[in-house]
């Protein structure tokens, strides 16, 4: 691996790859910060905020401690508006497929999304691939309304950073969702999560990308409080978005759509809306889907693509 790896590293620079959206390099030393957005490419609102974060962080070098990098993850998605092209390009993150699309020559793919992928691991390998602290970002955005949250496995360092900043933990769910980047982040051994901002292309879900990243990067030791203009503002307002949403819930059920369902969503659902076991939630070809337990519903689908028509989590300690 190592070899490969150094091969690639020497074959690509990441800087004039058309994947970055920028990159600050801090004077001190520190962890290297890593936010991937538009993986799904009907969720472009992560790269504008990976773009905003930038600029924040560019007049403050000087007091950065490590470095922030900002990537796009499927470009030609991301041009057509659609979360996917050939295949859903979050769910091919495995170990060994990962191999084989690092051993794929380009010409030989007949998926646009893995073809993207070769070309963000030439990026990712050098940097997560090293014995560095690298912190992993997966942004992204719902279909439904409600509240932001992240996902994160239920491991001390994990909950010990992203509890600093306040939004709903989700524990479980990446289980049931095989093949994600942050499965690839976490299984080099460092921190990955993904950070699920809001409504796609809303300003709101924007801002509370910004909000969590800047406070993501004063609790990793990026930069300090002091030098971040308005902290105490985006501290306020993630406080102010989450008040009345859990903090910490734990996967309890998801609803898989299979081709030929006929998927209908009820209208109306909010992420953590309280429902209970026999509740209708949704429709297909053979009738009512009802809830299978009590607790709260979580990324309920309102749109075309996807396979996860809705899931179910619980309060957890």
């Amino acid at each position: 691996m190592q070899q490969a790896i150094q091969n690639e590293e020497q074959e690509y620079n990441p800087i004039i790859s058309e994947h970055l959206v920028g990159e600050i390099q801090g004077t001190q030393p520190g962890p290297t910060v890593i936010a991937v957005a538009g993986i799904h490419g009907n969720e472009p609102t992560g790269v504008r905020a990976v773009v905003e974060v930038l600029e924040l962080l560019k007049p403050i070098k000087e007091h950065i401690h490590g470095r922030f990098i900002g990537l796009k993850g499927n470009i030609p998605a991301l041009e057509k508006n659609v979360r996917f092209i050939d295949e859903d390009m979050n769910r091919l993150w495995i170990t060994s497929v990962l191999d084989k699309i690092r051993r794929t020559p380009f010409d030989e793919f007949q998926s646009r999304e893995r073809k993207q992928i070769k070309e963000l691991l030439r990026i990712l390998d050098p940097l997560v691939y090293t014995d560095e602290e690298v912190i992993y970002i997966d942004l992204h955005t719902f279909s439904a309304t409600g509240s932001m949250f992240s996902i994160i496995p239920h491991e001390e360092r994990h909950v010990e950073l992203l509890s600093q900043l306040k939004i709903p933990l989700v524990f479980g769910i990446q289980h049931t969702l095989i093949g994600t980047s942050m499965d690839y982040a976490e299984d080099a051994g460092h921190i990955g999560f993904a950070f699920e901002t809001g409504s796609h292309g809303t300003e709101e879900a924007e801002l509370n990308a910004v909000a969590g990243m800047m406070m993501l990067l004063v609790s990793c030791g990026l930069i300090p409080a002091r030098h971040v203009h308005h902290f105490a503002d985006y501290h306020t307002y993630l406080m102010n978005k989450v008040e009345g949403f859990p903090h910490k819930v734990e996967f309890v059920y998801k609803h898989v759509i299979e081709e030929g369902d006929e998927f209908i969503m009820n209208p109306n659902f909010r992420n953590f809306d309280n429902v209970e076991k026999g509740d209708w939630l949704a429709t297909d070809r053979h009738g009512k889907i009802e809830a299978q337990a009590d607790g709260y519903i979580l990324m309920p689908l309102y749109q075309v693509q996807g396979t996860d028509g809705f899931f179910i989590v619980r309060d957890c300690e």
